[in-house]
């Protein structure tokens, strides 16, 4: 830890954005070189660095949403050398191409002024020219931010400090290694049949896909998830080993608490990108189409609006057809236009009031207790079994049980978005410790040298 005797001590978050490219970098991997830079420094980290999930459903992101933010302890006079040491790890490491931009965002003392953009940002369409008015207000030196990349650079200060967390291994190999390593897919199965649910996320075992390894050709090789950054600790050095990980971070993250779908909001103020919950009633039944996907309608006393169940989600969309008209339902997910039409994409349903579906039945015969079949237009019942006729007799109303309980449904795990709450992880409580630079990286810290312009 650096001394800070005789000098004045403050407070520094970091947040970065925009650094994904569709080529090969992540924003993720910036921040854990710069964490580390950081801790061989000797600055204090006041909190796990920070992996902070966005709104999904904004059109512009690159993959997952996701920035990245650092809050450590740092004397006055080291400001500049650092904001120069972060605006250097942007400039060399950023793949800038078009959908991106790259952008670093620094704010001394107190991230509370950028709660708000840290609440709008996880379920709506922000503003960049309303953020960057903000950040000037309260002084934040700014690097890049020229497009929408200051949204998620302060959005994840404003995080600051999370209340409902996770967190997340996340190892690397070299960016120059394009080639992805070998055995990870089936060392993160076996890794997940022993530790689950402390683990977890990892695998669909209903398709046989494993979820923590990326596709495309960034430089992570897997990211474990975990509500105990201890266990993630002892992990790390054996699966670095196991792997040739050129290093390993342990975030702190908003992934799997499903953060983005708290809004509770009526039909008629729902908005285009919006991740939202809306309570009503189905509206009508619910309709396969070409794909396997399910379409019903919900009303409440505002308006209507479509909702689309993915074949993707596997067990929800199995779950949809089952619901009926008139059904009580609350339906969390993003709002997207398609064809002029607004359509809510369903991420979960919770199923409050279902109605029993009504039959018509022919009733009993009063002699024998057989069911009675219809004598003809206007000539009443017969008995198939004892012949009785009874003119008189009306169809009885028979009420059915709902095929669905009152209760939550969720996707299957290979349909989650990183925000979505696993089935498996219901009811954990994450662990929360102090953060020191052995416990959130590896190879850890062990000789500080001091940050200097050169």
């Amino acid at each position: 830890m650096k001394d800070l005797r005789g000098s004045e001590s403050i407070t520094l978050h970091i947040g970065l954005d925009d650094i994904d490219s569709p080529e090969g970098m992540c924003t993720t991997f910036l921040g854990a070189l710069l964490a580390r830079r950081l801790a061989e420094a000797g600055y204090e980290f006041v909190d796990y660095p920070y992996l902070v999930r966005l709104n999904p459903n904004i059109p512009f992101k690159t993959r997952g949403n996701g920035s990245v933010s650092l809050h450590v302890r740092v004397e006055r006079e080291d400001l500049e050398v650092i904001e120069e040491l972060v605006k250097s790890y942007v400039e060399r490491l950023a793949e800038r191409h078009g959908k991106t931009d790259a952008t670093a965002v620094l704010v001394v003392g107190s991230a509370e002024p950028l709660r708000e953009v840290y609440r709008r940002a996880l379920v709506e369409l922000v503003s960049p020219y309303s953020v960057r008015r903000l950040l000037k207000a309260v002084g934040a030196r700014v690097i890049g931010g020229r497009k929408r990349g200051v949204v998620g650079a302060a959005a994840s200060i404003g995080a600051y400090p999370l209340h409902s967390y996770t967190y997340e291994l996340l190892l690397y190999r070299p960016l120059i290694a394009r080639e992805r390593c070998r055995g990870v897919e089936d060392y993160v199965e076996e890794l997940d049949r022993l530790l689950r649910p402390y683990i977890f996320a990892n695998v669909d075992y209903a398709t046989g896909r494993v979820l923590a390894t990326p596709h495309g050709p960034d430089p992570v090789i897997a990211g474990i998830r975990s509500v105990n950054p201890l266990l993630l600790s002892a992990l790390a050095p054996r699966l670095c080993e196991a792997w040739g990980a050129l290093m390993a971070i342990i975030y702190k993250s908003n992934q799997a608490t499903g953060q983005h779908l708290t809004l509770l909001k009526s039909i008629a103020d729902v908005r285009p990108y919006d991740s939202v919950v809306v309570k009503g009633r189905v509206a009508s039944s619910p309709a396969v189409i070409k794909g396997g996907h399910v379409i019903f309608s919900l009303e409440d006393s505002t308006g209507r609006v479509e909702c689309a169940v993915y074949r993707e989600t596997g067990h929800l969309a199995r779950v949809a057809r089952r619901l009926k008209r008139g059904d009580l339902v609350e339906v969390g997910g993003g709002v997207r236009v398609h064809r002029g039409r607004v359509t809510l994409n369903v991420e979960y349903l919770r199923v409050l009031k279902p109605l029993p579906h009504v039959e018509l039945r022919n009733p009993r015969c009063p002699r024998c207790g057989h069911r009675m079949k219809s004598a003809g237009r206007g000539k009443g019942f017969k008995c198939p079994s004892c012949g009785y006729r009874g003119r008189e007799l009306k169809k009885v109303v028979h009420l059915v049980p709902p095929l669905l309980e009152p209760g939550i449904y969720l996707q299957s795990p290979s349909a989650y978005r990183h925000l979505s709450p696993p089935r498996e992880a219901l009811g954990l409580y994450s662990v929360s410790t102090l953060p020191i630079p052995d416990l959130f990286l590896h190879p850890p810290v062990h000789k500080p040298f001091k940050i200097s312009k050169g």
